[in-house]
């Protein structure tokens, strides 16, 4: 009849790829605090009950899409990855890396390593790459296994069983190394956030952390392999 409108599809066939890319692009041009299941379901044409086929809440749906963030930590292990010669670089060379991504994207790595120990959105990790693949076209090893391991301090000591196996370290002290990292790194994080430290500046707060991490390594070390600090 005239002047009725017709009604909204309640399911356009969309796929979860296509929420998690549009999510994407309103959190890339307007910030995370613009994106709701309300204005995606209105700017895709279709009902909210769709994207709840898809994801249990909002909070789901911006995790998946802020899994995208990682690019960039990926491309800077494969860079650095060419300097490193023994397992300490690769160790602190992780933290490096990582720590040069998460101090500037702090609203990102927070919700994907820190604010939840949820297995279900660690989870994600690998259904995201099972639909965005082109996005570990480029990957390594080092970041593989970290999808492998559900929790922060997990992925560290991962690495840090690398070190025993290779004489490196004892247990004992690499419990105490994987514990230290970790909060070390917390720390930092949190001080950059709560401080809105400028981009111009992120880097000094890395290298005072990879500072901080090589003076326990070489602490604590069984054997240093010849290394005497990340970059020296």
């Amino acid at each position: 009849m005239k002047g009725i409108e017709k009604a909204t599809p309640y399911f356009k066939g969309l796929t979860k790829r296509d929420y998690i890319k549009k999510t994407r692009e309103i959190i890339d041009k307007e910030g995370v605090e613009a994106v709701s299941i309300r204005r995606i379901a209105k700017e895709m044409g279709c009902s909210s009950a769709s994207l709840y086929r898809h994801f249990e809440n909002l909070t789901e749906l911006i995790y998946f899409a802020e899994i995208h963030t990682l690019t960039g930590y990926i491309e800077r292990l494969n860079e650095a990855e060419k300097q490193w010669s023994n397992i300490w670089d690769y160790y602190v060379g992780i933290w490096d890396c990582y720590s040069r991504e998460a101090f500037r994207n702090p609203q990102a790595y927070n919700l994907l390593f820190l604010k939840f120990e949820n297995p279900k959105l660690n989870a994600c990790f690998k259904e995201y790459y099972k639909m965005f693949p082109e996005e570990l076209k480029n990957t390594n090893q080092f970041f593989m296994e970290m999808l492998e391991t559900t929790d922060f301090m997990g992925r560290d000591f991962e690495i840090c069983k690398k070190c025993i196996a290779e004489g490196v370290l004892d247990y004992d002290n690499a419990v105490r190394l994987n514990r230290l990292a970790c909060l070390l790194y917390e720390g930092y994080f949190k001080y950059v956030v709560d401080h809105n430290i400028p981009e111009e500046k992120i880097d000094t707060y890395v290298e005072l952390y990879i500072n901080d991490l090589d003076w326990i390594i070489l602490k604590m070390a069984k054997d240093l392999r010849g290394y005497k600090g990340y970059g020296k």
